[in-house]
């Protein structure tokens, strides 16, 4: 239960008391953080049926934790020395790189075309599910959260494939769309700083994300899969 409300207090804005940070059930961090942030989408585009706000609402219940990891990854990309680029991760102002990589993946998701509400649900479990499955098959190239992140899912990362297969069933096409654009981000991020760390991970979470909302919204559901709002 402590790992349980670990995982809420890092990855989501629910308002508990931070325990000591426990990992030890990262594993199911699409089961347990992904009905809170994709729910939240989810209930605002119901209430609104307005992508730009119910992504917005989204990222709030996120707690804006991951889009500093994507500015931050962005910005290491465009400084070609490798230990020059990860000294950028940990430099707190944002340059122009990571400024516009928010601003993509936030118009990509607020000019998307839901079919309904549990598209945020799917979302939101798609991303974090890779991010899990991913992690498990990575090498952190500095000591810190994203090192112990790694470290207690190398055994464990297959606990998520669950939660990516029923992502992929509720839309094979954006699925794979959204594996394409967010592994390749992935990868070039890998080879240029020689390993991950939490800001590749956050950059991870929010592109996959957007990219399973931008897919979704230019291709049918599943068949069978349609729910009617």
């Amino acid at each position: 239960m402590r790992c349980i409300k670990a995982l809420l207090a890092f990855f989501t804005a629910v308002p508990l008391k931070a325990p000591e940070l426990d990992f030890t059930c990262a594993w199911a961090l699409p089961y347990v953080a992904a009905p809170v942030v994709g729910g939240a989408g989810a209930a605002a585009y119901a209430a609104t049926h307005d992508p730009l706000v119910s992504y917005l609402v989204l990222l709030l219940a996120t707690g804006l934790n991951h889009l500093d990891g994507l500015a931050d990854s962005a910005d290491a990309l465009m400084v070609r020395d490798r230990e020059k680029a990860r000294a950028v991760l940990d430099d707190p102002r944002k340059g122009t790189a990571g400024v516009f990589a928010v601003a993509v993946v936030v118009a990509l998701a607020a000019t998307a075309s839901p079919h309904s509400p549990p598209d945020y649900l799917a979302a939101d479990l798609y991303s974090k599910a890779l991010t899990v499955a991913t992690a498990g098959n990575s090498r952190p190239f500095k000591p810190g959260l994203g090192a112990l992140f790694v470290e207690t899912l190398r055994r464990r990362w297959p606990l998520a494939a669950p939660g990516l297969a029923l992502a992929a069933v509720y839309n094979p096409a954006a699925a794979a769309a959204a594996a394409a654009a967010s592994l390749l981000l992935f990868l070039a991020l890998y080879r240029h700083l020689g390993g991950v760390n939490g800001d590749v991970f956050g950059a991870l979470l929010e592109v996959s994300r957007a990219a399973y909302l931008y897919a979704l919204g230019r291709t049918p559901l599943a068949q069978g899969l349609t729910v009617p709002w």
